[in-house]
C-alpha cells in the first residue's frame, strides 16, 4: 500500500499558510485579548512583536505555525499590526534569528497549552486509526479526521508525511482484520501471518 497518497500541490497547500482567510476567521482567532498585548509587548523592537503577535494567532487558527509568515494575507498582517500598533513592513525582519522565533514559539505553545507529541501518543494515535479505518477508508477523510483530533488535543501537528505513514500503517492494518472477520464468513483461506527471525521466516496461523 501506498505511504504517500497526498499530491505535491496537496502536500504544499497543507504545509503552508492559507492564500485566503475568512474576514470571520479572522475577527475570531487573529483578534489578541488585553492579556495577550500585553504578552506580546514585552518582545523588543516591532518585527518581534508582530511575528510573535502573529505565530500565536496562528498556532490557535492552525494548530501549528509555518516557518515563513510573510506569505499571510495582507489583511491579516494588516489587523494584527493595528492591535499592537506596529508597521506590517518589520514583518520582513522578524526570523533573521532562527532562535528568538523558536523561543517565541515555545512560549506560545506553553501560553495557549499546546504540546509536541509523545511516542505514547503516537501510539494511540495508531490504534485510533486504525479503528476509523475500519469505518471509512478515504486516505483524505482519515487525514482530516486525525488533524482535527490533534487540534482538539492541543497537540502541534506533525509534519505531512509522518502523518501519511501513520495512515498508511492504520489502513493496512484495517484491511488485514477486516479479512481476518470475513474470511469464516466467507470460507475464506485462515489468515496467515509471517514473523521474521534469524531463521527466516516462521507462518503463523
Amino acid at each position: 500500500m501506498p505511504v504517500s497518497f497526498l499530491t505535491e500541490k496537496e502536500r504544499e497547500r497543507l504545509q503552508s499558510l492559507p492564500s485566503d482567510i475568512p474576514e470571520s476567521d479572522i475577527i475570531a482567532f487573529f483578534t489578541l485579548s488585553p492579556a495577550e498585548i500585553k504578552l506580546v509587548k514585552k518582545q523588543r523592537g516591532e518585527h518581534n512583536k508582530l511575528g510573535y503577535g502573529l505565530q500565536l494567532c496562528l498556532l490557535r487558527y492552525l494548530g501549528f505555525s509555518p516557518d515563513d509568515l510573510t506569505p499571510l494575507p495582507e489583511p491579516v498582517t494588516f489587523y494584527v499590526s493595528q492591535q499592537l500598533n506596529v508597521a506590517r513592513v518589520s514583518l520582513e525582519l522578524y526570523g533573521n534569528r532562527i532562535p528568538t522565533r523558536t523561543e517565541h514559539l515555545q512560549e506560545i505553545q506553553a501560553y495557549l497549552g499546546f504540546h509536541t507529541a509523545t511516542q505514547q501518543e503516537f501510539d494511540q494515535f495508531s490504534h485510533w486509526l486504525r479503528n476509523r479505518a475500519l469505518e471509512h477508508d478515504k486516505p483524505s477523510l482519515l487525514l482530516r479526521l486525525l488533524c482535527e483530533k490533534l487540534y482538539r488535543e492541543k497537540i502541534i501537528r506533525p509534519g505531512i508525511s509522518r502523518l501519511e505513514r501513520l495512515i498508511a500503517t492504520a489502513r493496512s492494518q484495517a484491511q488485514s482484520e477486516t479479512y481476518k472477520r470475513l474470511a469464516p464468513l466467507l470460507g475464506l483461506p485462515v489468515v496467515i501471518e509471517q514473523k521474521t527471525t534469524n531463521f527466516g521466516p516462521i507462518l503463523i496461523s
